[in-house]
């Protein structure tokens, strides 16, 4: 650890360190931590130093969560869309409450640290776990997004049918060049609430705008190009950000929204630009939905739809290309 800090070259730094408790209940025995090898040490201590200057009262004044890159870094090698880069793990802390929340957790009663000489320490009540699983692979083995699942594959398959690549895929499945973002999955019961029991219903709700028409140029002079009538629902849940998800220079985020950034920056992400378009060319991408907080606990909709605010079934699943909110409703156009 003392070198891979001198390697990062940073004079300050913030470190999180769990109490013994957390190491309990996350099954890390003193005998088990004597009989470690360094590569497993090295694994589990790396996730909490971040070279960066996040005192508390930085982490305070920012709405939501601030993003820091740790010392976790680790090969994609073999993995679908990923080449040459390593993998950088990040933390997002934020005040909530009275609150310090590390992935949308709470940790720690807010306030509670140490000054160092070159950092801060900051005691947590949890150990971390690194995410293993792309948005997905996680879909893929939850029996409770079969149905989501499919109208992912069916939709690829249309597309793949007349030879265009939506990119959605590719997004889902992560890549070193394709940003982190938020996805709204929606779950089974979402899906039967608004008539799709199975695979056959989405297949044909998909075939009523099917053939595509060819794309074209609206009235602001922006390319569009139309999509399946179910992914024309499925874009407001996260997936809209693929235009926009091209990373550049050095940056490994993108917008990556924990509970609390929805329930703290309500107003501020409602219907928020992305990404400016560019005339002759691809269409501003917004964020198609409305945020409202109720007690500290987000809701959402679609953006202007006339439709009552859905709470999260499940929050803040971190995975390797962000972060999944269960929802238990489809955001459908305004009526």
């Amino acid at each position: 650890m003392d070198e891979k800090v001198k390697q990062s070259g940073s004079g300050f730094y913030t470190v999180l360190v769990p109490s013994d408790k957390a190491f309990d209940e996350a099954g890390w025995t003193t005998a088990k931590i004597k009989a470690a090898t360094k590569e497993e040490l090295d694994e589990l201590l790396t996730i909490y130093v971040m070279p960066a200057r996040l005192t508390p009262e930085n982490i305070a004044a920012v709405p939501g969560n601030t993003p820091g890159a740790t010392l976790s870094e680790r090969s994609m090698a073999g993995r679908d869309n990923w080449y040459s880069k390593n993998y950088i793990d990040f933390l997002f802390l934020g005040k909530h409450g009275d609150s310090l929340l590390v992935n949308g957790i709470a940790q720690a009663r807010w306030g509670q640290y140490q000054e160092a000489v070159n950092g801060l320490i900051y005691p947590v009540e949890h150990c971390i776990t690194k995410p293993q699983q792309t948005m997905w692979e996680y879909i893929s083995t939850e029996p409770r997004f079969s149905l989501y699942r499919d109208a992912l594959l069916i939709c690829d398959s249309l597309y793949n049918s007349v030879w265009m690549n939506m990119g959605i895929m590719t997004l889902l499945q992560s890549s070193e060049s394709l940003a982190q973002f938020t996805l709204y999955a929606p779950n089974n019961n979402a899906f039967i609430k608004n008539g799709f029991h199975n695979a056959d219903d989405i297949l044909n709700y998909c075939l009523r705008s099917w053939p595509l028409p060819p794309g074209d140029y609206d009235e602001n002079m922006y390319y569009q190009q139309p999509v399946t009538a179910i992914d024309s629902i499925l874009f407001a849940h996260g997936v809209e950000v693929y235009i926009a998800s091209q990373l550049n220079g050095d940056a490994r985020i993108g917008p990556v929204y924990f509970s609390n950034d929805l329930a703290d920056n309500a107003q501020q992400l409602s219907g928020l630009m992305l990404l400016k378009g560019q005339l002759y060319g691809s269409p501003p991408v917004y964020i198609s939905l409305d945020f409202i907080s109720n007690n500290g606990q987000p809701g959402v909709k679609r953006h202007a739809a006339n439709t009552p605010y859905t709470g999260l079934k499940n929050k803040d699943i971190r995975v390797l290309n962000g972060v999944i909110h269960e929802v238990d409703d489809l955001f459908k156009w305004p009526n």
